[in-house]
């Protein structure tokens, strides 16, 4: 609830169902007639199943240990790389 000017208590709600009927009233321009003529007279476009054109499906299994052994050759690495520059000197 909202408090006015004058301290009358005003529901915000009807404001919102307003402006959207006025939303709703609102004139679009007319597309009919618009598009080339080209348009007009192009192919229909053939339809693809959706079966093909999805990733076939992962193993997440697999998926898991893929990621689990690069994330242990990067941990190695950057403990050698820790090791390295610990053991160099600060001349």
């Amino acid at each position: 609830m909202y408090r006015n000017k004058l301290g009358h208590v005003m529901k915000v709600q009807p404001v919102f169902v307003l402006l959207a009927l006025c939303a709703g009233c609102a004139q679009f321009p007319e597309l009919e007639g618009r598009e080339a003529p080209s348009v007009k007279s192009a192919p229909y476009p053939t339809l693809v199943p959706l079966s093909t054109s999805f990733v076939p499906p992962v193993d997440p299994v697999n998926e898991a240990s893929e990621v689990e052994e690069e994330l242990t050759q990067r941990a190695e690495e950057l403990s050698k790389k820790a090791d390295a520059l610990q053991n160099t000197s600060n001349d």
